[in-house]
């Protein structure tokens, strides 16, 4: 006896198949680039605590709450949570400008300060402060379209 196969498998109901909505291509970059930063800063942080014996069990754990935050928040921008997505955005564009001006500050105090020091070598080691503000501000920007 012969059984066919789609009546063993009946297909399912269209109500219950589950569609996947792909997410916009500038929320795959601010979301990226969010958790790239904080992934930066949460290693330089722990890197931090490691070698700091005052830090120990209080800097662990601050470094632990506040990724689980910073990954719920994030979760909520790629689900598509307008007051997340608002949030991510304002303080994102708030602190990549506070980062770039900083930075471009702090460039400018070491080239007029007085000679004597390395500025063009200190003024590089401010290279990844910039490169973070640049990342912080474009994924501001981009939520902000949204």
């Amino acid at each position: 006896m012969r059984v066919r196969s789609s009546a063993m498998f009946p297909p399912e109901p269209e109500a219950r198949v589950r569609r996947v909505r792909s997410r916009p291509l500038p929320l795959l970059i601010a979301v990226v680039l969010l958790a790239a930063f904080w992934i930066s800063s949460a290693g330089l942080a722990a890197w931090e605590t490691a070698h700091d014996t005052r830090a120990g069990a209080a800097g662990v754990a601050g470094i632990t709450f506040w990724t689980a935050v910073v990954a719920l928040m994030l979760w909520r921008v790629w689900r598509g949570g307008p007051t997340a997505t608002a949030l991510a955005s304002r303080l994102a564009t708030l602190l990549g400008t506070v980062f770039c001006a900083g930075t471009v500050v702090l460039t400018v105090l070491l080239f007029t300060g007085p000679p004597g020091g390395s500025a063009a070598r200190t003024a590089l080691a401010l290279l990844p402060a910039l490169l973070g503000g640049a990342a912080l501000l474009t994924a501001g920007l981009l939520l902000r379209r949204l």
